[in-house]
């Protein structure tokens, strides 16, 4: 529009059509000096008042805009990124915003996640407009949070044996309220039983007492089962499959856990390059087990995964190998027990029993 007035000021020689266009240029060049300034005088970053999320549900984000000019920002936008590690897929999002008055300013959106993973959103640019509405700038942010979409727990059937239920084993983690054979960790000290051995007396904390104390070693809670979690990318990822892959394999985590059956989940992370192992024994360790293994990227990869576990936890036993792969078939100790399909894994998943 400057322009197209310079020239119809020159063509019919017109000085009040002349005034105007000095008068656009003049706006175009406050504009410019405007949103340059503006551009160092805005600050951006993003929160997230709940950080895990559930599966098609709205998440909050919140966008704090600090505006430290003096004017208001009539309207922004801002490019938002979301980036989900275990499928390795990013998706971009345009928010509108505005006014933003000098000061800090809160902005809430709803964000919905259509799949189960770890997700970072970050917040990459803001597009800063001038107090017209017409013309902006960009600004480069990078500022991000995470959120993580824990896959839905069902509770399966497990029957645990006996021989399961007290397996004994090396271990790192001793019964609380049982007593054991394992020397190397103290259980507790009490008074001399008929019938304990003389070698189990405390003598010189006894001389102290005044009475005879016996030593009773720790019962170390071994592991009967392991979860071998060998899920290797596809060519063509399918998100059906995978969200199939993850609430089965955090199904089973969770019942065996539900039952009393401490068991180690293990999978061969890309990023560390060797096999990774996370205890299951209670809530919590459910919880950071799903969490660290949410937070990995898979490539293809053909280790044997059972193999590169024994030869790296050499000595250790245990008593039953399972295994989820990505074709959603789940493997007892080499025999395959079970094959979900994609349209019944639901109802296929209530309807499967773990024997142990």
């Amino acid at each position: 529009m400057t322009g197209a007035l310079c020239y119809i000021s020159v063509l019919y020689k017109s000085a009040s059509l002349m005034m105007f266009g000095y008068a656009g240029a003049a706006l175009l060049i406050f504009a410019c000096l405007f949103l340059i300034y503006r551009r160092y005088t805005i600050r951006c970053s993003i929160t997230f008042p709940i950080s895990i999320a559930e599966c098609g549900k709205p998440l909050t984000v919140r966008i704090l805009l600090e505006n430290a000019g003096g004017l208001p920002c009539i309207r922004f936008r801002c490019l938002l990124e979301q980036k989900n590690h275990f499928l390795n897929h990013r998706q971009k999002e345009w928010l509108w915003g505005g006014p933003a008055a000098a000061g800090t300013n809160s902005f809430d959106y709803s964000l919905v996640i259509e799949d189960f993973g770890s997700y970072e959103v970050m917040l990459k640019k803001i597009r800063i407009y001038d107090l017209t509405g017409l013309f902006y700038i960009h600004k480069t942010v990078k500022c991000k949070g995470a959120v993580q979409v824990l896959p839905k727990m069902q509770e399966i059937g497990v029957h645990l044996s006996q021989a399961a239920g007290n397996f004994f084993g090396e271990s790192e983690v001793y019964d609380d309220f049982r007593p054991g054979d394992d020397r190397s960790e103290l259980f507790q000290m009490r008074e001399f039983r008929r019938g304990d051995k003389m070698q189990s007396i405390h003598w010189k904390l006894s001389v102290k007492q005044d009475e005879l104390l016996v030593k009773e070693d720790s019962m170390p809670k071994a592991c009967p089962v392991v979860l071998f979690l060998d899920y290797k990318n596809e060519k063509r990822i399918r998100e059906e499959r995978v969200n199939a892959y993850l609430v089965i394999l955090a199904s089973i985590s969770f019942s065996l856990m539900d039952v009393g059956c401490a068991h180690y989940a293990a999978w061969y992370s890309n990023r560390r390059e060797d096999i990774v192992r996370v205890r299951v024994d209670d809530e919590e360790s459910l919880f950071l087990f799903l969490s660290s293994y949410l937070d990995e990227t898979f490539e293809r990869h053909e280790k044997d995964l059972i193999q590169v576990y024994r030869e790296k936890y050499r000595g250790e036993n245990y008593l039953y190998a399972f295994v989820l792969n990505e074709r959603l078939q789940l493997w007892k100790n080499g025999e395959k027990i079970m094959k979900f399909h994609l349209e019944d894994w639901k109802k296929e998943l209530e309807e499967l029993e773990i024997v142990l």
